[in-house]
C-alpha cells in the first residue's frame, strides 16, 4: 500500500476548523499525544535512501496506549509525501525496541506531537485529516494539517490529485514536505 499524504502549515486554526465544518467533516476528536522514535539502520543511511523505521506510541486521554512499528519507503512524488508504507500494531514497545537493537538498529531520535483527527469520504476514498501541534517548535510555526489516503500502487496518482484538490478547498496553501523529525531540528546521527 502507498500512503498518499500532504502536509501544510496552519496559520489560523479557527479558520481551518471552520473550513472543515463547511466541507462536511465531523469536528476533531480529542488531542492524542504521539511520540515517535526513529531508528538508524545498521548498514544503510536512511537519510540517503529517504526511508525511515519508526516506533510510535499513541497515548489517549483515557489512559489507553497503542503502539505501531512503521516502515516508510522513499518519497515517489515531488508535490506530496507519497511513499510505500508498512505498519503493524505491536503489543509493547519495549520488546520491539529490544528486538530492533538485537538486529543492529539503534534509536536515533524522537519527536513528540499532539494530534487531533477527523475524516471525510470523498469520491469513495477515505481521507484522514489531522491537526498536529509540535510543542517543541516556536508557537508561530508549530501547527500543521496532514491529509492522507491509502492507495494501491496503480492508483496513487488519483489519490494525490484528490488530496491536493481537498487541500485547496480547505485553504491549505503552504505545503511542507520536510518531516517532523527535521522540522524539530533533529536528524539521524551518522552510522
Amino acid at each position: 500500500m502507498y500512503e498518499v499524504e500532504a502536509k501544510f502549515r496552519v496559520p489560523d486554526v479557527n479558520e481551518f476548523q471552520h473550513r472543515l465544518h463547511c466541507f462536511g467533516c465531523p469536528p476533531f476528536g480529542s488531542a492524542v499525544e504521539e511520540t515517535d522514535w526513529f531508528f538508524a539502520h545498521p548498514s544503510k543511511d536512511f537519510r540517503q535512501s529517504d526511508e525511515c523505521l519508526r516506533l510510535r506510541c499513541r497515548f489517549y486521554p483515557n489512559g489507553e496506549t497503542e503502539r505501531f512499528l512503521t516502515y516508510k519507503g522513499p518519497k515517489i512524488d515531488s508535490q506530496t509525501k507519497t511513499r510505500k508504507e508498512i505498519e503493524i500494531q505491536i503489543p509493547d514497545s519495549e520488546s520491539t525496541e529490544q528486538l530492533l537493537t538485537a538486529l543492529g538498529f539503534r534509536q536515533a531520535a524522537a519527536v513528540r506531537k499532539y494530534r487531533q483527527r477527523t475524516q471525510a469520504v470523498v469520491e469513495g476514498r477515505e481521507i484522514e485529516i489531522t491537526l498536529d501541534v509540535l510543542p517543541d517548535l516556536p508557537e508561530a510555526v508549530r501547527t500543521f494539517a496532514e491529509l492522507e489516503t491509502m492507495s494501491v500502487e496503480s492508483e496513487w496518482e488519483s489519490g494525490k490529485a484528490l488530496i491536493l484538490d481537498i487541500a485547496a478547498e480547505l485553504g491549505l496553501t503552504e505545503s511542507v514536505r520536510t518531516s517532523y523529525l527535521h522540522l524539530c531540528g533533529t536528524s539521524e546521527p551518522p552510522r
